[in-house]
């Protein structure tokens, strides 16, 4: 199959444009089952005609993540990609990340550009057909598991991320001593990742003004890294993990610090945890099983 790949391929952090995960988990997995890609980097595309490259690439799909934010990714081809999907010759196609916070400002109106959409959040499936919107499937994060080999484990507890406000507020309420690192290039996080024992996942979005919990990539970075997961709860992630066998779940901050303890405590439990969690992954999430499912929906369910 011909796709061409809509999606940024740097990042801006701490002032700097640093490679992001949609090289690494996006465009090297499709390329590795086989399929001809074409990488349009929404942030400084080589060739910034997408109606040209369509043209001359002639795709089966336009596969793509788009932000609406200029700010982080400048050139996105809105006005071409809404001319594709009304044509109907070539399949269309958008991931949204953030719908618990950005489904009535963004998603709601942005899916309409595209033949079908996906949705991180399993809740949001309902919510989409209810605007009338039906070609929407379950989508959730994708990563490769190239990325994460094994490696000696020799972080206890580890959070990876930038501290924003609420984030400095949980860890400064936990007396647990946790390692956290942020501002890491790609291949440090993975490699960060790779070496941490237990793996925590905060999973309130700062962007989002009520603050809400929303799925995040992180849980299934720790899970390919063959970490144990301690992931601040959120509805919906039963559907991708069991709760308390393959990932360990909490809700503040009293309940987060009596997890830690206990499987810091119970060491052989938490690397069983682990390695159900990391099976798991590797059964339902890697990124060449979910992309598969998600071209068998755009292609081949009715």
């Amino acid at each position: 199959m011909k796709i061409i790949l809509v999606v940024n391929k740097t990042y801006p952090r701490d002032g700097k444009q640093e490679l992001d995960t949609g090289l690494y988990y996006l465009y090297e997995p499709l390329k590795a089952m086989g399929h001809e890609v074409y990488f349009y980097d929404t942030v400084a595309p080589v060739e910034p005609n997408f109606d040209l490259i369509v043209r001359e690439f002639k795709p089966d799909l336009v596969f793509c993540c788009l932000t609406a934010n200029p700010t982080i990714t400048p050139s996105e081809p809105w006005p071409d990609l809404l001319k594709l999907t009304r044509l109907g010759e070539i399949k269309t196609f958008n991931w949204f990340c953030d719908d618990t916070w950005r489904f009535d400002n963004f998603s709601s109106r942005a899916c309409w550009h595209f033949d079908y959409c996906s949705t991180p959040e399993p809740s949001y499936i309902s919510k989409f057909k209810e605007i009338g919107y039906k070609n929407i499937l379950l989508g959730n994060w994708y990563v490769n598991k190239d990325y994460y080999p094994p490696t000696k484990k020799d972080i206890e507890l580890a959070f990876v991320g930038g501290m924003n406000p609420s984030r400095q507020e949980f860890f400064s309420k936990s007396s647990v001593p946790v390692t956290i690192a942020g501002g890491l290039g790609i291949e440090q996080l993975f490699n960060f990742y790779c070496r941490s024992k237990i793996g925590i996942n905060l999973s309130v979005n700062s962007n989002d003004p009520e603050k809400k919990t929303q799925m995040k990539q992180r849980v299934f970075e720790l899970a390919a890294a063959n970490s144990t997961v301690l992931t601040e709860y959120h509805p919906g992630i039963e559907e991708f993990f069991d709760i308390g066998s393959e990932i360990v779940t909490f809700a503040g901050v009293k309940d987060f610090e009596e997890k830690v303890n206990y499987l810091l405590s119970h060491p052989e439990e938490a690397r069983e945890i682990a390695e159900n969690g990391h099976k798991r992954f590797l059964k339902d999430h890697e990124s060449k099983i979910r992309l598969k499912k998600i071209l068998g929906g755009i292609f081949y369910e009715t």
